[in-house]
Parts: structure tokens; C-alpha cells; sequence
């Protein structure tokens, strides 16, 4: 199984197609880990493309060259990999279905207040009685062309990314938006950071074969 990239500048010769992504814009997606500190790399630097009509899918791609593309209508994950040769291309390495069947975390109740001009607080908990949440998410977000688009950004599994966005969109009504920030407190501890208002045009044209 072979897969073509087609960037706006660099032009690959294309198979026959049985799956084809467009994309038209790219953000930096800037991850920090504010708590706690270890070591000297508390941050890492990876990018998202997407599409400003829709919000049905994206790709992710890491500093090494690898990307993932989620198709959240079909509830699929695609990796590729580039293959260095004569000709490079990228090659599906990978293909695996969304599962929603587990979740990290026990959660019961979700809730989402608005807490600023275009932020909003969503937590996470274990039971309807429980007053500790056991995460908890503040949302900066900025008006977009299209619907909201449900990035998986936090490691934790789809069930739990799903749980929170459908509290946030209660919230919004539907209005569309972009995620520019993403505060993750995981109530253990940790927190971190997740940036995406660093966005532009950028033109991609993603076909492979079945």
C-alpha cells in the first residue's frame, strides 16, 4: 500500500485514489509541561493540518517526519511513514479503528462553564455525588470558519476527548471555533499547556490507496 503526499509546492505523481484529505490550513501545536519540571525538555513542538470547510478530520505531524491522520466521521486512525528512496513516499504503517470502549479515568458526570470572553472550564467526575473533579480542562478558544474540530490532544483515550468536547459544545451551541489553548490540570499533579493559535494557509493534498 502506497501513499502520495501532494504539497503546494512539491508535486508527487498520484496512483489512483480510493480515499482522498484536502487541507488547507497548518498550526504549530506547542505542548508544555508546567507541573511539574523534569529535566531540561518540559516542551515539544509537533503540527496539525486541517480544513477550514469542515472539521471531519486532521492530520498531525510529529519534528520527525511521522504523521497520523484522524478521520472522526469514519472513527479511524491512519499512520504513515515516509520512505526514503529515489522517489520518497509515504507508506500506511498503520490503520486502526477509534476505540471508545475504555476510558483512564472513571467519569460519571461532565460539566462546562463559561469562565471568560471565549473560555471555558470543563470537569471531569468520577460520580454524580463526587465534588473533586479528576480532570480538568480550560478551553481559550478563537471564532472559526467551520465547526469546532475535535483534536485528540491530551494522552488519554477517544472515549474520555469525546466526553469533554460533548460538554464544551453544550456550552458553545454549536457556534464554530477553533481551540487556540488547551490548560490541562489531571488533578495528580500534573498540568500542561497545549497551544494552537499559531495557524496558517498551507495547502495539502493527501491521497493513498486502499
Amino acid at each position: 500500500m502506497k501513499i502520495k503526499i501532494v504539497f503546494s509546492l512539491i508535486l508527487f505523481s498520484v496512483f489512483a485514489t480510493a480515499q482522498s484529505y484536502d487541507f488547507n490550513m497548518k498550526c504549530v501545536e506547542n505542548s508544555v509541561r508546567l507541573k511539574p519540571k523534569i529535566g531540561n525538555e518540559n516542551s515539544w513542538r509537533s503540527y496539525i493540518y486541517f480544513n477550514t470547510s469542515h472539521n471531519k478530520y486532521y492530520l498531525t505531524e510529529s519534528t520527525n517526519g511521522s504523521r497520523i491522520l484522524q478521520d472522526n466521521e469514519l472513527k479511524e486512525v491512519f499512520q504513515l511513514s515516509l520512505i526514503k528512496s529515489t522517489n520518497p513516499y509515504y507508506a500506511l504503517s498503520n490503520h486502526r479503528k477509534l476505540d471508545f470502549g475504555y476510558s483512564e479515568r472513571e467519569i460519571e458526570k461532565v460539566t462546562s462553564e463559561k469562565v471568560g470572553e471565549n473560555e471555558y472550564l470543563v470537569k471531569v467526575f468520577p460520580n454524580q455525588k463526587a465534588k473533586r473533579s479528576n480532570l480538568e480542562v480550560k478551553f481559550k478558544l478563537k471564532k472559526s470558519e467551520s465547526p469546532l474540530v475535535q483534536i485528540r490532544f491530551m494522552d488519554l483515550s477517544p472515549s474520555i476527548h469525546q466526553k469533554i468536547y460533548e460538554s464544551l459544545l453544550e456550552s458553545i451551541k454549536n457556534e464554530n471555533f477553533w481551540i487556540e489553548k488547551a490548560e490541562v490540570d489531571y488533578r495528580n499533579g500534573y498540568k500542561f499547556l497545549f497551544d494552537f493559535s499559531q495557524c496558517e494557509e498551507n495547502k495539502l493534498n493527501l491521497r493513498f490507496e486502499s
